[in-house]
């Protein structure tokens, strides 16, 4: 673990500048800026786009051209958006900026996961630890992100530039390039993942699971927080309980991996019963009337997330080979962001249309149905 420090803590830092970034973007948008919450629906469309193109771009050029240089080109875009937003966060120079920013994100995002992907193979655990500082840092920006914009929004953008430069420099003094034997042609040829294609069911599966936890994890971002409103509860009252999500994670998921051992089964065991948490997280809000029940929600869909997210890059892994190991995890990625792109758009309708009772119905079930498909997840061919 200790040679992975670095890594870690490069991970750690970008989680964290995320943090400090997307929870201020739709309100300096609406209340700085003056636009409307339209415009900042289409921003984040954008940015959400863009991430996905730097994922995907990523993880070719890492496993097919340099994954040093990768993650230097991630970074060469990042931070001098980051600095240029610290002196002009105007419009629309600030969208322009916002956009190259996620490009580079996602270019970042894919090298820092091409890496562990790699090291992982030393270290069986190094998904779940990685996971478990990207939320301590998350938390900890995340609270700092209401402190600095309060102060002003040049705090933020200056807080992330120096947090992404941090990374920089641990990138170039203390991780090591890795040298990647590259397909023959002829195997370049006939499909870029190898021995994967023959576990098409198995990848596709573990892409609809990241897309379905995803829609219901963003209805917690949006749609649960007009819900507990409706409800009597107050602004507060819904932030807190994604503080007690935070620190339930970074105390319990330690806890939690002593329980599985790092196999197959064991993987797919967690994974399914982390779905199965996150649809019941759903049902404990059902008709909520105390602020108890949304707690228990959070918590439910606390567990889950250390359960099944800590383990789908980890099975995703199982199905890669040294030539596309990035690549593999970024198919992962881009289903997670689908996933976080639709989720408030489908939820949204699910609730004009119906109402919120029949929404946390549907989308428990449709937590059942994706659980009941995992369980046909099949072993990787060798």
């Amino acid at each position: 673990m200790k040679k992975n420090i670095s890594l870690l803590s490069a991970s750690m830092f970008v989680n964290m500048g995320i943090g400090l970034i997307m929870p201020i973007t739709t309100l300096y948008i609406h209340q700085d800026l003056g636009k409307s919450l339209v415009t900042s629906s289409y921003v984040l469309m954008a940015f959400s786009i863009f991430m996905v193109v730097g994922n995907l771009l990523g993880a070719q050029l890492f496993d097919r051209w340099h994954p040093k240089l990768t993650s230097f080109l991630g970074e060469g875009i990042v931070i001098p958006s980051m600095l240029l937003l610290t002196f002009f966060p105007t419009w629309p120079l600030y969208v322009l900026l916002l956009v190259l920013y996620s490009l580079g994100l996602g270019i970042l995002n894919s090298s820092i996961n091409g890496y562990i992907a790699y090291r992982q193979k030393n270290d069986s655990n190094l998904f779940t630890t990685a996971y478990w500082l990207a939320n301590l840092g998350m938390g900890v920006s995340t609270f700092l992100s209401g402190i600095l914009f309060s102060i002003n929004i040049k705090s933020v953008f200056l807080g992330a530039f120096l947090l992404f430069f941090m990374t920089f420099v641990m990138t170039l003094v203390f991780i090591p390039n890795i040298k990647i034997q590259h397909q023959p042609k002829e195997m370049n040829q006939q499909t870029p993942f190898k021995k994967s294609r023959k576990n098409l069911f198995s990848l596709t599966t573990l892409c609809l699971i990241l897309i379905v936890i995803w829609i219901g994890y963003e209805q917690w971002n949006s749609n649960i927080s007009v819900y507990m409103l409706s409800k009597n509860n107050s602004v507060q009252q819904y932030s807190f309980l994604f503080t007690i999500s935070t620190i339930e994670i970074v105390f319990f998921q330690p806890v939690l991996n002593r329980f599985f051992r790092n196999t197959f089964k064991n993987e797919k065991i967690r994974m399914l019963i982390g779905i199965l948490l996150f649809g019941a997280s759903y049902l404990s809000i059902f008709e909520a009337e105390s602020y108890w029940r949304f707690v228990l929600g959070i918590t439910l869909l606390s567990i889950g997330d250390m359960l099944a997210l800590t383990t789908t890059p980890a099975l995703l892994n199982r199905f890669a080979t040294d030539y596309n190991r990035a690549s593999i995890q970024s198919i992962g990625g881009t289903a997670a962001s689908l996933g976080r792109a639709i989720g408030p758009l489908i939820g949204g309708a699910v609730v004009t249309f119906t109402n919120f009772a029949l929404g946390f119905v549907l989308m428990a079930l449709l937590h059942a149905v994706i659980a009941v498909l995992g369980m046909f997840l099949q072993k990787p061919n060798t």
